[in-house]
């Protein structure tokens, strides 16, 4: 396997893997409600089984590693020495936004702990850090696919430029038309874990598409 290879698979597994601690934390095949998420999502956290909230808060971290890791992949994928800065740059915003990311998932954790012992109120104290931080990640992260976007559509990487329109921020954007499914085991697979899906589907695609290049 070629370094690029290698680097979508890394990414392939830490965003399999991230998907994987996001169900571990929160999933519950009655679903949560799109409409009062948060209201909804701690009823399901005081029901899961702690050790669920020590496995999924833990693989935040690891997972971010191998995300950081997988995203030398923008450089690796860049043919057009010009832009290359822009690359390095989608490069360093990314992998700062995903070190956000993983703190973030840890958080969760944090969360699911205290409702468990039923401390609501300090969870909910808690829950808007942990929503501002969930803004600094969507910047960091929206403004690297984005750049990521840019070199391919260009045609300045080694990948087709079709391949833009599954950048993990094209397919995000498809969060609203998932919200409208019925509520159910779908919804909850689907809208649960919709951070980490849109990196999957990218990771596949591209690991096979470099296999034919």
């Amino acid at each position: 396997m070629s370094t690029l290879q290698i680097t979508l698979l890394i990414g392939l597994i830490g965003s399999l893997l991230m998907y994987v601690g996001d169900m571990t934390l929160y999933f519950d095949k009655n679903d949560y409600d799109s409409k009062d998420k948060w209201n909804s999502m701690f009823e399901i956290m005081g029901r899961v089984d702690k050790r669920r909230f020590y496995i999924g808060g833990l693989l935040g971290p690891l997972t971010a590693f191998l995300y950081a890791l997988s995203f030398y992949h923008i450089i690796l994928m860049t043919t057009n020495q010009n832009v290359l800065p822009l690359s390095w740059i989608s490069f360093l915003i990314s992998v700062c936004g995903i070190f956000f990311g993983g703190a973030y998932h840890l958080e969760y954790a944090l969360l699911g702990l205290l409702v468990k012992d039923g401390h609501l109120e300090a969870a909910k104290k808690i829950l808007k850090f942990v929503n501002v931080q969930g803004i600094i990640v969507t910047v960091t992260a929206g403004a690297g696919t984005i750049i990521m976007f840019i070199l391919i559509v260009a045609g300045w990487t080694v990948f087709p430029q079709w391949m833009g329109a599954i950048n993990p921020l094209v397919l995000f954007m498809l969060l609203p038309l998932w919200k409208r499914l019925p509520r159910g085991l779908f919804h909850m697979l689907v809208c649960g874990g919709w951070s980490n899906l849109p990196f999957v589907i990218y990771y596949l695609v591209a690991l096979i598409i470099s296999f034919t290049l």
